[in-house]
């Protein structure tokens, strides 16, 4: 009795063997007229967090996915649907890594808006389509403070600061920067501009020219006509058209199957607590602290 146990366990062994083998088999045999692709979507602002109410994705979620589509045997490519104004440098620049790294074809589509961050991303692709009238370009770096001095004394209300160091109370809503503030804050937008333009020369070096470039690498906001005549992307068209090319780059003949990468819905107890978690952080780091914070938005 002992053997026929042991035979029928082996038995069942080789059953689950053999249909392992012949679904890889039959998968590869089938990779090259179908497959899959990930369809991860970029909407609104590109941040490395978010509060506990939206509904979209922040960089490191986005990045994870890109990640995740990239390692799964049954997708073929990449496709990135964008329709954003850019955001923090930082968080943009997670998503561009993770495009960069990737080793499957990345096709990215502009459809309403991708300027600023979101272009430095769609950059970083193999591949660009957008819509001839969508809004792109906007490549540069901007810093914004709020300067509450003057509002403060007409309520006759006057901040005492102390602090220990020249610099520290920099870009403090309570005061007006001074000419060394300011210089100091020029050169940290600059540096990060200046990568921002040499990555996108880099990433499309063979598609852009410098002269055309920098005719439009000004802030300016250009259409998805004009960009293609620069050389910022490289098909004007429509969304259908964008992910039939990303399946010609994955060598899918056959029709593909697109598959969304979203980030699963939390339930309702969990946003309560992330929540709760969100507004105590926040109101007491807001009583401990009035330092002010710089958040260089690639926009």
């Amino acid at each position: 009795m002992k053997r026929l146990f042991l035979f029928i366990g082996f038995g069942l062994i080789l059953l689950v063997l053999l249909a392992l083998i012949l679904s890889l088999a039959f998968s590869s045999s089938f990779s090259g007229l179908s497959g899959e692709i990930a369809v991860i979507s970029i909407k609104g602002d590109i941040v490395s967090s978010s509060d506990s109410f939206s509904a979209s994705m922040t960089s490191k979620d986005i990045a994870a996915k890109i990640k995740e589509a990239d390692s799964d045997p049954f997708i073929k490519a990449i496709f990135l649907d964008i329709d954003s104004g850019g955001g923090s440098v930082v968080a943009t620049k997670e998503i561009v890594y993770a495009v960069r790294e990737a080793n499957k074809p990345v096709v990215s589509y502009i459809g309403e808006v991708g300027a600023s961050g979101a272009y430095y991303i769609a950059a970083a692709s193999d591949f660009i389509v957008a819509d001839e009238d969508s809004l792109t370009g906007s490549i540069g770096v901007i810093s914004i403070s709020a300067n509450l001095k003057g509002l403060l004394e007409k309520l006759g209300i006057k901040m005492e600061v102390l602090k220990e160091g020249e610099f520290k109370d920099m870009g403090s809503p309570y005061k007006e920067l001074t000419e060394d503030e300011e210089q100091l804050l020029n050169e940290i937008l600059l540096q990060a501009s200046t990568n921002f333009k040499q990555d996108i020369l880099d990433f499309r070096k063979d598609k852009l020219t410098e002269q055309k470039f920098y005719s439009v690498a000004d802030g300016r906001i250009i259409s998805g006509r004009k960009a293609l005549e620069v050389g910022l992307i490289d098909l004007t068209g429509t969304r259908n058209q964008a992910i039939d090319k990303a399946a010609e780059l994955a060598g899918i003949t056959g029709e593909p199957t697109l598959r969304e990468f979203t980030q699963p819905q939390a339930d309702l107890l969990s946003l309560m607590a992330k929540s709760g978690y969100s507004f105590g952080t926040g109101f007491i780091s807001a009583v401990r602290s009035n330092k002010p914070e710089f958040d260089l938005q690639a926009k």
